[in-house]
């Protein structure tokens, strides 16, 4: 499925060197990491959320790779988790390893761990018509659809309703943070243990 990813699914500036290296690694670590399926996304969108956290992470390090900020206001949610993941500690410890292979690992982890963490706070808050939303269209593409673009329109009003209940959820509870961590422990004893 990673295969199908384009340069579209990007919520950064990339080219198709970028998006051939993100799918050189996924061809790579398939033994290790097979096909993903979020509980909030399609199949497609499921991997695009793991190539968004590997871009992350990776542009701590390139100067020349940014969010692209004309994607950035339609998916508010995603770039509102991204400033939570720069205020945690371990996530910066992993950026300073600069090891792009450790990126997509910890990028694997992370984004099913996010997936998870963020279907059970919005099936919890009954607002689960959230998720049905994201399964009827391309996600990660909804930018180029026209009918989409004005801020009136049923994305942008569950972007804002779903801000406010994983804000709500990071700033009242730790289930985030023990997510993350979780998550990037996960990764980094994988990567650390003798591979086959």
């Amino acid at each position: 499925m990673f295969n199908q990813l384009e340069t579209d699914h990007s919520l950064y500036h990339i080219d198709e060197d970028h998006i051939n290296q993100f799918k050189n690694l996924a061809a790579k670590w398939q033994t290790i990491f097979p096909d993903f399926q979020s509980k909030c996304m399609n199949a497609l969108d499921s991997w695009a959320i793991i190539l968004n956290s590997w871009f992350f992470l990776k542009s701590h390090q390139e100067n020349n790779l940014f969010l692209n900020s004309s994607k950035a206001m339609h998916y508010s949610i995603n770039i509102f988790l991204m400033e939570e993941l720069k205020k945690i500690q371990i996530i910066r410890k992993i950026i300073e390893r600069n090891d792009d292979n450790l990126f997509y690992f910890v990028a694997f982890q992370l984004g099913k761990a996010i997936d998870l963490w963020a279907y059970n706070i919005v099936v919890q808050s009954d607002t689960a018509d959230l998720l049905e939303q994201m399964f009827q269209q391309p996600y990660f593409l909804a930018h180029l659809n026209d009918d989409l673009l004005s801020s009136d329109t049923a994305f942008h009003k569950d972007q804002t309703r779903a801000i406010k209940i994983i804000a709500q959820a990071i700033r009242t509870q730790n289930c985030f943070r023990i997510a993350v961590h979780s998550a990037v422990y996960s990764a980094l004893d994988m990567y650390e243990s003798p591979k086959i």
